[in-house]
């Protein structure tokens, strides 16, 4: 049993494996390739590199880049039972958590009050001391994006490793939505899903591809994130 969230389970780890040999499948190559900063980050991209150089296809060394990085979720979940004690609706959805023992209840229950304290983060009425703003972290992310896409041909591929929240900022500039609307879209992505959006040169972006499974035929395998 795992007791670390940010390390890959055995599944997450054949996931990886599968991806990187459907990219070298179906021809896929990239010019660049990027990761977050967690551990899972990391090593999803060192397994599905070493799956596209076992086919003999070109990988770029992954660059890890801070700004990739996740949201601090569980430090906002902590904060929320002190700073969110009067909030009836987050009160009683950690309550009705706490009250089972079935494991995969009680992560179905947890969901339910993390989406509910993130509702509140996105809203900005719940901002704890010593956490990023969600302003904060989009600006953070869209600033590593134009890093990463500024100096890049309309024909260049890259290829990042990430989380939900940079996903979200991602489909938030490339479609319009408002924040809470582009969370719960976000939260629908499955675990080592392929996103695509595309480049214009010019900063705009649109959506491609989203929570795309190519790699994983049984949908047994289509583990939430």
């Amino acid at each position: 049993m795992r007791t670390n969230y940010d390390d890959l389970s055995d599944r997450g780890r054949e996931q990886a494996t599968a991806l990187g040999e459907c990219f070298a499948d179906n021809g896929w190559e990239f010019d660049f390739v990027y990761s977050g900063p967690a551990l899972r980050h990391r090593d999803t991209a060192r397994r599905v590199g070493r799956a596209m150089e076992a086919a003999g296809r070109r990988w770029p060394e992954p660059m890890e880049l801070p700004g990739l990085g996740e949201h601090d979720d569980l430090s906002l979940v902590r904060a929320s039972v002190s700073s969110l004690g009067d909030d009836a609706e987050v009160v009683g959805l950690r309550r009705e958590m706490l009250e089972v023992r079935d494991r995969e209840e009680r992560s179905l229950r947890f969901q339910r009050l993390f989406e509910a304290v993130m509702i509140r983060w996105l809203q900005g009425s719940f901002e704890p001391r010593g956490v990023e703003t969600w302003p904060q972290f989009r600006a953070r992310v869209l600033s590593c994006v134009e890093a990463m896409t500024s100096l890049c041909e309309p024909s260049t591929r890259i290829l990042a490793f990430s989380s939900v929240g940079p996903a979200a900022v991602l489909l938030q500039r490339a479609l319009g939505t408002d924040d809470v609307t582009t969370f719960r879209m976000a939260w629908k992505l499955r675990n080592s899903a392929i996103t695509s959006f595309q480049f214009d040169g010019r900063g705009a972006l649109s959506l491609e591809v989203f929570n795309a499974l190519p790699h994983l035929r049984n949908p047994a395998d289509w583990t939430p994130r």
